[in-house]
């Protein structure tokens, strides 16, 4: 039996309810081909609103967050939730 473990690559959605409250899906493909889509609820800290890279496309827009966090400390991102 190996002692290695299996990647899967994993893909995050935003579901809102009707009241506005958003939840999140976990989508996985398995190593036998199907597909599962498990709503999650998560504990999560969002760095404050004046962080937040916006561009057309997520390579752009991880490059502009790149350029946003460089030299801040995790502590210095989240100072209010420290």
């Amino acid at each position: 039996m190996s002692d290695a473990y299996v990647v899967q690559k994993v893909e995050w959605y935003q579901l809102r309810s009707q009241d506005g409250s958003a939840f999140f899906v976990m989508v996985s493909t398995l190593p036998n081909g199907f597909v599962t889509a498990v709503p999650c609820d998560l504990t999560m800290v969002r760095a404050e609103h004046h962080l937040m890279a916006l561009a057309p496309n997520a390579e752009d827009a991880l490059a502009q967050l790149q350029t946003t966090l460089a030299g801040k400390t995790r502590e210095e991102l989240f100072q209010q939730h420290s």
